[in-house]
């Protein structure tokens, strides 16, 4: 045990907690529309990839530099390995079954409306 007399037998200190930094993010992958670009990243957060939804149309001036809907998704960058792969798999599964990914994003809708 470490005292004032004895400073050599040191006890682990608990260190505080330090924030989670995902570090910078990059764009993973584009999406054509909302529900789309909702369902890769509802699949990338399963995948305990941190996701973000960007749409070029946000800002002051997206509406007119961006006229038309389109979305990116963006990763941190030490993620872009996992999560291309991912989103890739999952887009075509999208495309392969439109429908399903009409039901999935109104599931997926009504679970954020319960909570």
């Amino acid at each position: 045990m470490a005292d004032l007399l004895h400073p050599d037998e040191t006890e682990e200190e608990p260190q505080p907690d330090s924030p989670f930094d995902p570090g910078d993010f990059v764009v993973a992958m584009a999406a054509e529309d909302q529900m789309e670009a909702q369902l890769l990243v509802a699949a990338c957060e399963e995948a305990d990839i941190p996701a973000i939804l960007q749409s070029p149309r946000s800002g002051p001036v997206g509406t007119i530099s961006s006229p038309v809907d389109g979305f990116n998704i963006l990763v941190p960058k030490r993620d872009l390995d996992r999560a291309i792969p991912l989103l890739q798999e999952r887009k075509a599964a999208l495309e392969a079954d439109p429908d399903g990914a009409a039901r999935a994003a109104e599931e997926e809708e009504a679970e954020g409306e319960k909570t």
